[in-house]
């Protein structure tokens, strides 16, 4: 809403008291809501025959958005990392038609920081968010990993998804073992005041080589969000983002995200601190 004082005229017809017989009126009239933008404010002036009239511009800024917290560490294994498959045109006779390499740009906390400086444009100079994802790494090795990274980097809030390779090695096994380490370090990272956003998994692709059961996904991640709920973590459901279009999202690995598919997570990533973090101006 905005509200100006009533145009003045000078001149024209006046009466005895020599004050003007003009009438004034102004579109849009004051105290009217104005959208964001620029709008052009026309005021008419009429006494008799007699007609004038002068316009000025209202500009309504949107007012910006703010995060409550800047500074990310994203901590995984190679799905941090930005790793994906790329398909090669000879292979032997029993290995993989693809390889997998790491591509940073690509990778979910690079186009993360791209999207959240895009949209808190007054703290572009202050938004980080540091990939320590280590393609191969075990999240019993992570949970060792970890402090120390919290101790040098002091994140205001952390980004966890781990834990594919424990299931890959260990079948059911693993599920137990990496939702310990998953929640050993959800509980340092809370003990430590960093604000935590936890992943699921994302879904795997059937018709790829090294593809997990459903069923083995599926175990840990229900550990996952238990632990989400016991340490006050924000989940982040990367299985449901992507479940949607697998044969998009995942690569023909099975495993390992496309670049599409780190686009959606860093998305998912984004709408969750939105949610979480945004504050008004």
């Amino acid at each position: 809403m905005v509200t100006y004082p009533a145009a003045a005229t000078t001149g024209g017809a006046v009466r005895a008291d020599g004050t003007s017989l003009a009438t004034v009126a102004c579109t849009p009239p004051s105290a009217s809501l104005f959208p964001v933008g620029a709008t052009q404010v026309r005021c008419t002036a009429t006494a008799a025959t007699e007609t004038t009239s002068c316009t000025f511009t209202v500009t309504i800024t949107p007012p910006v958005p703010r995060l409550s917290r800047t500074r990310f560490l994203a901590f995984g294994d190679s799905f941090t990392a930005g790793e994906v498959t790329v398909p090669v045109s000879t292979r032997l006779s029993t290995g993989p038609n693809f390889k997998l390499i790491v591509v940073p740009a690509a990778s979910y906390p690079t186009q993360l920081l791209s999207r959240l400086r895009a949209r808190y444009t007054a703290q572009t100079a202050l938004i980080e968010v540091t990939n320590a994802g280590l393609p191969g790494e075990w999240a019993e090795d992570g949970m060792l990993r970890l402090p120390g990274l919290l101790s040098a980097s002091r994140p205001e809030a952390v980004l966890l998804l781990h834990g594919n390779n424990e299931l890959a090695a260990l079948g059911t096994v693993g599920v137990q073992r990496a939702w310990r380490a998953i929640d050993t370090m959800a509980k340092e990272v809370r003990n430590r005041g960093g604000r935590l956003f936890l992943a699921t998994l994302p879904p795997p692709r059937a018709s790829g080589s090294l593809a997990l059961p459903v069923s083995l996904v599926q175990s840990l991640n229900s550990l996952i969000r238990t632990t989400a709920r016991g340490e006050g973590a924000v989940l982040v459901d990367l299985y449901d983002a992507l479940a949607s279009d697998v044969n998009r999202y995942i690569g023909i690995d099975g495993v390992h995200p496309t670049e599409a598919g780190y686009a959606r997570i860093a998305d998912t990533f984004f709408a969750a601190i939105r949610a979480d973090l945004e504050r008004a101006p």
